[in-house]
């Protein structure tokens, strides 16, 4: 129906994390706008359903997204890295926090794909 682009944008414009809800909110919408007979008022309170799955995202959100991520350090200290950032510390900043708290050595690349990926 759209593609990955499409699907990206329509996303994050609707305010979800990532298009998996966005494409849940589609065939919902979608099914609940089939039914007869189509009104407006039939429209307006199909966006429950919209606030029905930001609310369920909202609940899943402590969940932390690996997809892609190999490195055991990041996953082993992924909260701690993931606080840092939400504090304002940049890439840099948080691999030479695991450098002397840790002793852990993490690429800067490695960790600003962990925290894109998750949103932040």
């Amino acid at each position: 129906m759209f593609t990955q682009k499409k699907k990206d944008y329509y996303a994050r414009v609707l305010g979800f994390k990532n298009t998996a809800d966005f494409e849940l909110f589609t065939k919902r919408f979608f099914f609940y706008l089939k039914k007869e007979p189509l009104t407006k008022n039939r429209i307006m309170s199909g966006f429950f359903i919209l606030l029905n799955i930001q609310k369920h995202t909202l609940q899943n959100q402590h969940l932390i997204n690996y997809d892609g991520i190999k490195n055991p350090h990041v996953k082993k200290y992924a909260k701690e890295i993931l606080d840092l950032r939400t504090k304002g510390n940049g890439g840099q900043s948080i691999v030479k926090h695991l450098f002397e708290n840790h002793r852990v050595k993490v690429s800067r690349g490695t960790i600003e794909k962990f925290y894109k990926q998750n949103g932040l």
